[in-house]
């Protein structure tokens, strides 16, 4: 069995050593907490120009065509490609085979 003094003063060394750590870490933890909090907060800045600038998009999106400019200009640049392949192919066959 084991020496009963040498237990006790295990036990009061780690509880000791838990003291001291958890008030090492308190403000800590209370310095996260404040950051956190500091960051969801209802009156947040940044979340308030976040969602003003996402307003923007969506109106801006819907209402300036940029997506229909492009969707025409893609169609544009496939027919040209279409193109291109079709004269590439007429070139092709219309060149004498190769000797090999």
């Amino acid at each position: 069995m084991g020496d009963g003094v040498g237990d006790f003063a295990f036990w009061i060394a780690m509880g000791l050593g838990q003291f001291a750590f958890w008030s090492a870490m308190g403000p800590i933890i209370k310095a996260f907490a404040r950051r956190i909090d500091a960051k969801t907060g209802p009156g947040d800045e940044r979340v308030m120009a976040l969602e003003a600038r996402l307003a923007d998009l969506e109106q801006r999106g819907l209402t300036s065509g940029e997506v229909e400019a492009q969707f025409h200009r893609l169609a544009e640049v496939e027919e040209r490609l279409d193109f291109a392949e079709r004269m590439i192919t007429r070139t092709e066959s219309s060149l004498p085979a190769a000797e090999g």
